[in-house]
């Protein structure tokens, strides 16, 4: 593995496979770009430690006590491929024209857009995609979009197929394909699982690029590495060991367990995701608004927790490993979650909806130098290895109550961000050229931006100690999902194109405002008709931070509704601080 590794790297610099080498090693003076190590979490919403939540995550509160940690970040549509092609284009959903997993691939369908490793690797970065990045589907390309983006072919896990199988061990005996999936991982196909594979893989990587910089006649390439980790999407596939972290009487309950009755039906996602491995399947709940059993309420909370705990281990496995290669000095560190996750609340499980229990995001990024505790030089290690089970026995395990270990971090910012605005912060911290913001119509626009830099907000918040408040920087964050009837069906969740015929806009705004309209929708040229409302969603979120109560109708809000109206047809670049 090392040597191919090696030979790889030396392959693409001896051939002229790095775009622009010359450029970069001679205008730029032979003085060093910073690397990126840019990590995306599939399906985890903010209950990790640092943002308060249950979630053990040791690894990760580690990382967010060194970068500057968003408390109010938000994908652009919670789906895998939407939300991933968005937030690598810097281009929304109406602009991609992608809308489900199982659409044309976006350069075909939409235009030739450039992404963001594509742009690094343009600007003579080594590129590469481990684990899922792109969502593995002809929607992102025969092959997760290379070699546009990656220097070298992605990595998927051998044993990422095995997810779709009965693997999991069942009461009976037998192997099933069920929701609840804790397994003795030596007992797995391959005897391994795909987060496991592909820490193992990133940690090869970073071995060969370390002996590279150490031949005196290899140039020094930056590199852009793209690590993505599967859980705690399901099914829960996970060592079986974790469950000891959270004993189900410790597990908590929503907070609002129950259907809305302010909600409109066509904010409704039916959660057939769920529903359809063969655990919940026995359950026959009823369809479309359930609800799920009490019992399984706790068993789903208690694995996604496990799941995502999990999930730590392994990227500080990643975190632990760039230190030891030699990378961490000199590596900005994103981290993200494509959207998040519904446990309950509402009575709603999974993604496919614009409440915020799917649409918020963890989002934090690290710039050594700028956002470290630990300094340059010093004997103490910026990211060890944090044991969770050694974790457990030090934290109190109080129902309800938050597991955070360590410091969360000061560098703390409530600025309303988006994950389009990811691509232009990266290549602003590295130094490269910023795109420019893209025109109305972009689709003939291979390089623009529909995000702006987040350089501002981070550099206030971590040499200030104080922060662009949401009020100063966005007005507001944007969001969408598509619909295929006024009621639910069970396509409801993820409608093909050719059946999208409503899209739910929804906006937060800076001022504490959610509002959505689900207007009608033209699926041939992908456009909204804002006279064709079909219902509307209002939650003031000062008096009602878990949106339980649409107050769109609400006789004395008719004012507030018509002035949040204008402003969501407006889009987001109305909303665009006045910097920019």
């Amino acid at each position: 593995m090392e040597g191919l590794w090696f030979l790889l790297f030396a392959t693409f610099m001896n051939f002229g496979l790095v775009q622009n080498k010359d450029f970069y090693l001679s205008e730029r003076g032979g003085v060093d770009r910073r690397n990126v190590l840019f990590l995306v979490v599939d399906d985890l919403a903010p209950v990790i430690s640092s943002y308060g939540g249950r979630a053990l995550t040791p690894n990760i509160d580690q990382l967010a006590a060194q970068s500057v940690r968003f408390t109010n970040a938000y994908a652009q549509q919670p789906l895998c491929a939407p939300s991933r092609v968005s937030f690598l284009t810097s281009r929304r959903p109406d602009t991609t024209k992608t809308y489900n997993n199982k659409g044309s691939y976006w350069r075909t369908n939409a235009g030739n857009f450039t992404t963001l490793p594509q742009y690094f690797r343009d600007a003579g970065y080594f590129t590469a995609s481990i684990g899922k990045i792109f969502h593995n589907a002809p929607v992102c390309g025969k092959d997760n979009d290379f070699p546009y983006s990656w220097s070298v072919r992605p990595y998927h896990a051998p044993t990422e197929p095995y997810g779709y199988e009965k693997v999991c061990p069942g009461s009976d005996g037998r192997l099933h394909f069920n929701l609840l999936c804790p397994v003795n991982v030596s007992t797995q196909p391959l005897g391994s699982l795909p987060d496991i594979q592909t820490t193992d893989h990133i940690l090869e990587i970073f071995k060969s690029l370390s002996e590279s910089r150490q031949e005196a006649s290899a140039p020094h390439l930056p590199f852009f590495l793209g690590m993505g980790f599967h859980k705690p999407h399901i099914s829960f596939r996970y060592p079986k060991e974790y469950l000891e972290l959270y004993p189900l009487e410790s597990v908590d309950k929503a907070p609002n367990a129950f259907y809305s009755q302010t909600q409109p039906p066509v904010a409704w996602n039916p959660f057939m995701d769920v529903r359809r491995r063969e655990d919940t399947t026995a359950l026959h709940l009823p369809f479309p608004y359930g609800p799920m059993p009490d019992k399984y309420h706790y068993l789903i909370r208690q694995a996604y927790y496990a799941s995502t705990t999990y999930m730590d281990y392994e990227l500080g496995r990643v975190l632990a490993g760039l230190e030891a290669a030699g990378f961490a000095d000199d590596t900005i560190i994103s981290f993200i979650s494509d959207h998040g996750w519904q446990l309950g609340e509402h009575q709603e499980w999974s993604k496919f909806s614009n409440y915020a229990t799917a649409t918020r995001i963890p989002f934090m990024i690290h710039v050594p130098g700028i956002t470290d505790t630990v300094k340059e030089g010093s004997k103490k290690p910026k990211f060890p290895l944090r044991d969770p089970f050694l974790e457990y026995k030090s934290t109190s395990r109080v129902k309800g109550k938050s597991n955070a270990t360590g410091s969360q971090g000061v560098l703390v910012s409530d600025a309303l961000v988006e994950l389009t605005d990811l691509f232009p912060t990266l290549t602003d911290l590295v130094q490269l050229p910023v795109p420019p913001l893209c025109p109305v119509n972009s689709s003939q626009v291979d390089t623009c931006v529909e995000g702006v830099s987040l350089v501002p907000v981070i550099i206030d918040t971590a040499l200030n100690h104080s922060s662009r408040s949401s009020k100063s920087w966005k007005k507001a964050a944007f969001t969408q999902y598509p619909r295929p009837s006024d009621t639910p069906r069970p396509d409801s969740d993820q409608p093909s194109l050719a059946n999208i015929t409503i899209m739910g806009y929804s906006m937060i705004t800076a001022d504490g405002y959610h509002y959505t309209e689900w207007v009608g929708f033209n699926n041939v040229t992908c456009e909204m008709n804002w006279s064709d409302v079909h219902a509307r969603e209002l939650y003031i979120l000062h008096s009602d931070p878990l949106e339980d109560t649409n107050v769109a109708d609400v006789k004395k809000n008719e004012r507030l509704v018509q002035r949040l109206s204008s402003e969501l047809h407006k889009g987001w670049r109305y909303a665009l601080p006045k910097q920019v």
